[in-house]
């Protein structure tokens, strides 16, 4: 019987991006980057005027080419002033990310690398290889994350309302509850629990409640 050929998976690379290039190299050194590999760069918003950082990309981008010209290589750029706008965002990348995902904790804005450490944790189930990248023997090591499992703690029914209010925040339990067809104590009640969860803020204003939701509430959802 003729054995077929493995076929490798792809990987994705998730990488902070300085003025450093050696961290990224190793990455790729290390685990190794091959045709239609992903290899996302994360950079501040606003920064594409910082000749050292874009002169990093750059030689990326080059090297990538060098080594296969169907690498493709992402530019991730995120806001470093909003810290749960960014956790989102990462969150968001890593559950889109395709294959064998690799996130390197190291370079760049140490606002953005704490934003990224956050979201790892969060999705770290998802991610197949954490690295760091040591300033002083200048070596990347693999990181142990801890993979911090989420207990179910909204059902269906919380998750119908978190997912409502997310997609139409601000919003009012009146709206809520014509928007699902539920009386307004029963989304009460709900809005309730997701406040004891910390996953929701409701904010008075005049007679009404505004509610938004948290950083925790996202993180519930993405789970």
């Amino acid at each position: 019987m003729q054995m077929m050929p493995l076929i490798n998976e792809m990987k994705t690379y998730i990488s902070l991006s300085g003025f450093d290039t050696s961290q990224i190299v190793s990455l790729m050194v290390k685990f190794g980057i091959e045709g239609n590999d992903r290899l996302v760069l994360i950079r501040p918003e606003g920064e594409e005027d910082d000749l050292r950082g874009e002169a990093a990309i750059q030689a990326i981008q080059e090297l990538s080419r060098k080594i296969n010209t169907t690498i493709i290589v992402d530019i991730h750029r995120v806001d470093h002033r909003d810290f749960e706008g960014m956790v989102i965002s990462f969150i968001d990348l890593i559950r889109r990310s395709e294959g064998e995902i690799v996130v390197n904790l190291s370079g760049g804005p140490r606002e953005i690398f704490l934003a990224l450490t956050v979201a790892a944790i969060a999705q770290a189930s998802r991610i197949s290889k954490t690295t760091n990248f040591s300033d002083i023997d200048r070596a990347i090591r693999d990181v142990n994350l801890p993979e911090i499992r989420i207990p179910n703690l909204i059902d269906d029914k919380l998750r119908t309302v978190l997912s409502d209010i997310l997609e139409n925040q601000p919003t009012t339990i009146t709206e809520i509850a014509r928007r699902n067809a539920l009386s307004e104590s029963t989304v009460s009640r709900r809005i309730n629990k997701l406040q004891d969860l910390n996953a929701v803020d409701v904010i008075a204003k005049g007679k009404s409640k505004e509610v938004r939701i948290t950083l925790v509430g996202e993180i519930l959802l993405s789970a």
